[in-house]
Parts: C-alpha cells; structure tokens; sequence
C-alpha cells in the first residue's frame, strides 16, 4: 500500500501540535509540586493550641519570678531585723542578771552587755551594721516607719533610766537602800521588756502588710500579663486559623488543577496514539516501498528514531498518568529473565544498535514472578537513561544476579556522574539534573520514577550510585522459586552483544 507524503506530514503535524501541549505540562508540574509541599506542610503542622498554652505557663512564671524574689528578699530582711529586735528582750534579761551578780560581788562584764544592748538599739533606729554569733556580720535598714521608729526610741529612754539606776544600785552601800533600787530596777525591766515585745510586734505587722502588698501586685500583674497574653493567643490563633481557610481553598484549588493536569496527561497521551501509530505504520510502507535514495533513507531513519522516542515519551506519560490514579498494579506471571532482557533491548534496537551492551546474566536463573511489561519497562528506562547520560560508543553493562533471597539487576554505563546531593532527587517525578549538559537532553523526568513505582508496586527497591566516572542503577526484587527451592552459588556469565 502507498503512503502519500502528505499524508506522513499531517500526522507528524497532529503529533508535533500534542507534543506542544505537553511542552506547557511544567505549568502543571509546578501546581503539583505546590501542592504536594501544602500536603506536607499539612502533616508536619504542630498543635498551637498547645503550643499558646505552654506559652502562657511560660510567661505566666516569667512574669511572677521577679515580684517572687523580691517577696522572698523581703520576707528575709525583716525576718533578721525581728530577730535582732526579739534578741533586745534576751539581753535585757541577761542584763539583769548580771547586775544581780555583780552586786553580789561576782566578777561579771555587765558593761559590755550594756554596749551591745545600746549598740543594737542604734542600728535599729537609724539602720547599719552589727555582727551577731549566726549569721557574723550583718547590715539592717533603719525603722520602716514613724510608729516603729518612736517605739524604738521610748525603748532607748527606757534603757538609758535604767542603766543610770544600774549604775546607783551597785554604788549604794545601804542595804535598805539597794532592796529599794532593785524593786524599782525590776520594775523599769519589765516596762523596758513591754516596750521590747511592743518593737517586734510592731515590725513583725509590718513585715506582714508589705508582703501582703507584694502578693497582691504580685496577683494583678500576673492577671494583666496573662489576659494580655491570652489575647495575643488568641488573636495568633484567629490569624492561624484564618490562614488555615486560605491554605485550604489554596489547596483545594491546586487539586482541581492537579486533576487537570491527570486528565489532561492521560488524554494528551491517548490521543498521541493514533497519529504516532500511523505515522509508524506509514514510515513501514514506505521502506517496504522503495527503493529510496541514500539521503531519503537517512531522513525516513531519523523520522523513525523520533517516532520511537515519541512513543517512549508517550508511554511514560500514559504509565505517570496511570501511577497518579492508582491503576498501574503489576500482574504477576511467571516469567524467564532473559526474555524480558531480550524484548527490552529489542525494542531499542535502534537506540543502541552504535553501543557495547555487556550482558551478565547468571546462568540457570530461575523463572520471577512479575509483571513482564511493567519490568520490561524499567529496563527500556534505564537503559535509554544510561545512553542518554554516557559518552557516545561507551559500552552499556546490564547484570542480573541472586543476592540472598533477591534477584538484583543492574544497568551501569560511563560518563556524566551524578552529584552525591541529586541521587536521591533523581527517581522524584519531573526531576532533573541540573548540570548545563542534563539541561539541553530531551526528556520529562518521568523514566527514573516510573521505575521506582514499579519496582516498589512488586515489593522492591531501586537505588544508584555514582563515582568515579561510572552510574550504576541497582533494583532488588523478591525472588520466588517455583520449585520452592532457592538458588544460591550461581556464576557469572559474560555475553557480548552483537549490533
């Protein structure tokens, strides 16, 4: 049958008008990466509510350390002050008693005990240091108020009356008259102790009213710095939530654009077909029909390559399309590995027909069960990755082995490495590398995942590393033996494969 020209024409026009299509997919793409980065801001996003509450009991704390301290500074320094008060009344006490003795005729030092009691009366009232045998050396504030401060002072008139009457009654010699100056003696003493004890209560009230006060301010400033701090939660947790509702009508909005962009792959890539179908079919018959001239030839092979390449492209889209919808599930047959290595190399036949394939299969390889398209497939995919990204007539190795329980095969070739911080973005969809010469190669950055889809759909897994000048693409894949037995020592066996 005749194929006229034109007729190859418009189907190359069809074809070339969907791929232009296809060339504003990266608008798509990158609503879907939007969204898949909205996805997981979703999952990672934190409990704030929580996070305000803790936040809360922070300043909450925070905000009552400071008025804390100052209570316990307090409590502290008027707990010394009362007790160097309450210490007056003990050495009154001792005071007279040693005036008892030394009337007696005891060789006691009554004047120092009058030195102290005088001393510490002073710094009572008018604050400063002095030194006890606790705590050694301490400062004190003056009298906290006129009350305290005139209480102070009556007790000092009281001690100085009674330490000139001290002085009289160990003067006298009468005792008629020293039995008179000890009753009156007794009587300043117990007055000057009233005054003593009428001291401390007044500074222990004090103490108490200014720490009551404290606790109080204490109270409304926690209060103010909580509503405040509330408020402001609240308000971060109406923005937050108002940022929820935009993210989710965001969100909502890149779905219906990634389901665009589904339908449309899988639409774009359907109606590829028909036009890439004819013109392959045209292409035939009019290589059948020759005979043509050498450059006619050179151009029908190039028209041919490009379809095939087309057609490649085309089946990775209808594979992406089918791996977005959750349809592409492996049916799993019983098949021998050197035939699903034999179709793929066959089908790129005129990719590699310039290249070396070194073929290492283990011998006496038991059947796998897989889906034989689907894994002929990853193989098309990393073989037409290993051409594209080597040095032109480098040679390909493809190797295939029992490691442990797993058949794993692996695709090696020569050339362009890949960055140690890319070779895990690599099997990522529409990823590529972004070195200048990976730029200029055609391709969609779809080959790489759809392997990695497959291989895991079968439960395995797909790797690559990359040194030295060499990129090696290793998958394992569970390896069941009909016979239920499982091979192990099994050599190597190196083919050449002939162009």
């Amino acid at each position: 049958m005749q194929w006229p020209p034109h007729r190859v024409i418009e189907g190359l026009s069809e074809a070339g008008g969907i791929c232009r299509i296809i060339g504003k997919m990266r608008y798509l793409e990158a609503a879907m990466h939007v969204t898949t980065a909205l996805r997981s801001s979703k999952a990672q996003h934190h409990n704030w509510s929580i996070a305000g509450i803790l936040g809360l009991l922070i300043i909450t704390a925070l905000a009552s350390i400071p008025l804390t301290l100052t209570v316990l500074h307090y409590r502290e320094a008027d707990a010394l002050v009362i007790d160097m008060a309450g210490r007056q009344r003990m050495l009154l006490e001792r005071y007279m008693k040693e005036l008892l003795l030394a009337a007696q005729g005891a060789g006691v030092r009554h004047q120092d005990t009058r030195s102290l009691l005088e001393q510490r009366l002073r710094v009572l009232i008018d604050g400063g240091a002095t030194s006890t045998q606790v705590d050694g050396a301490v400062s004190l504030p003056a009298a906290p108020t006129e009350e305290i401060r005139s209480k102070l002072l009556e007790q000092g008139r009281l001690l100085s009356e009674l330490t000139d009457l001290a002085e009289a009654f160990l003067a006298t010699q009468s005792n008629a008259t020293r039995e008179t100056i000890r009753k009156k003696l007794l009587e300043d003493n117990t007055a000057l102790l009233t005054t003593a004890n009428d001291a401390v209560t007044l500074l222990t009230q004090h103490s108490e009213a200014r720490i009551q006060r404290l606790i109080r301010w204490e109270v409304v400033v926690v209060f103010l710095v909580v509503t405040l701090a509330v408020l402001g939660t609240w308000r971060f947790l109406k923005a937050e939530q108002a940022l929820k509702v935009s993210q989710a009508k965001t969100l909502d909005a890149l779905r219906q654009s990634d389901a665009v962009k589904s339908s449309l792959l899988s639409s774009v890539s359907h109606e590829l077909r028909t036009p890439l179908t004819a013109i392959k079919s045209m292409l035939f018959s009019l290589h059948v029909d020759g005979p043509h001239s050498r450059a006619s030839a050179e151009v029908l092979t190039s028209i041919e390559e490009q379809v095939d390449y087309l057609n490649r492209l085309v089946g990775n889209l209808l594979d992406m399309s089918r791996l977005e919808a959750g349809t592409l599930q492996p049916h799993r047959e019983w098949n021998v590995l050197e035939d699903l290595v034999e179709g793929a190399l066959r089908r790129l036949d005129v990719l590699i027909k310039d290249r070396p394939i070194d073929i290492q299969l283990a011998p006496n390889l038991p059947p796998i069960s897989v889906d034989a398209v689907q894994i002929q497939q990853v193989l098309i995919n990393l073989l037409e990755n290993a051409v594209k990204f080597s040095s032109p007539g480098s040679p390909i190795r493809l190797a295939a082995s029992v490691s442990e329980q797993d058949l794993e095969m692996s695709v090696t070739n020569t050339g362009q490495e890949i960055p140690p911080d890319e070779v895990e973005k690599i099997f990522e969809r529409f990823y590529r590398l972004t070195s200048t010469r990976s730029s200029r190669l055609p391709g969609t950055g779809l080959g790489l995942a759809i392997c990695k889809s497959i291989i895991e759909a079968h439960g395995g897994r797909i790797s690559a590393r990359s040194s030295g000048g060499e990129t090696t693409f290793l998958f394992r894949l569970p390896f069941l033996n009909p016979m239920g037995k499982e091979p192990h020592g099994i050599p190597l066996l190196s083919l050449e494969r002939t162009s």
